[in-house]
């Protein structure tokens, strides 16, 4: 990205490490236009050479509206715990849901079928569809083997819903060092209205530090009077 960066009609090249920085999650201050227009040039140029769809990325007047719309909008204080019910301080639950994309991200980038495709995922379900239809496209294209049912499933978020909550699933079972992840595809899923994803998010109790919190008051199992 920073070679392409150097062509004459890119207003600024991209540092790397101010590039990774923001990638990463590690920088909440909104980049200035030339950095945002710049990554939008080169992204598009990337795929344009690699054979990838350029219309799901946007244009630079497009990003630039967003940009605008971004700049004015009144900060918002974070929500308590992006994907775990029981108090997950909210900064660190940012903080590891932006790693878990941000990976994924790194691997998709790098030609990853399974990355690309779990990308759409995500996209479908937290609403953002032009990064979804980019992510199923490039799955499309690298052959991941759900790629073509899950572009042209009539239910795209019941689909993705679905495979999120298996998701959840798969890494709950590799115990306690995956929870954070099955957590954060139970979520997905439960904000989509999946019906158990709740109760394996209420299941799993958050554990923020490493050490099992308690069950909410009033939420302990009882047995039935017989």
């Amino acid at each position: 990205m920073k070679r392409l960066s150097r062509a004459p009609a890119v207003p600024k090249e991209l540092p790397e490490s101010t590039l990774s920085d923001i990638l990463n999650g590690k920088r909440e201050r909104l980049p200035d236009w030339e950095l945002v227009a710049s990554f939008v040039m080169v992204c598009r140029t990337h795929a344009e050479r690699t054979g990838l769809a350029t219309d799901p990325l946007g244009t630079v007047e497009q990003w630039q509206a967003r940009w605008r719309a971004a700049r004015t909008e009144q900060p918002r204080p974070h929500a308590i715990g992006s994907y775990d019910l029981y108090g997950t301080p909210a900064d660190e639950a940012e903080r590891r849901t932006t790693r878990t994309v941000a990976r994924l991200v790194r691997q998709a980038a790098g030609g990853d079928a399974e990355a690309s495709y779990r990308l759409a995922i995500i996209h479908v379900l937290t609403g953002e569809a032009a990064a979804a239809r980019y992510w199923i496209y490039a799955a499309v294209q690298r052959r991941h083997p759900d790629a073509e049912t899950f572009a042209g499933d009539p239910r795209p978020i019941e689909f993705a819903a679905n495979q999120s909550f298996s998701y959840g699933q798969a890494y709950e079972q590799e115990g306690p060092a995956k929870r954070d992840i099955a957590r954060f595809y139970y979520r997905l899923a439960a904000d989509r209205g999946h019906p158990r994803a709740a109760e394996c998010l209420r299941a799993l109790r958050a554990v923020p530090f490493g050490k099992l919190l308690p069950a909410p008051v009033g939420t302990e199992h009882r047995p039935e009077a017989g």
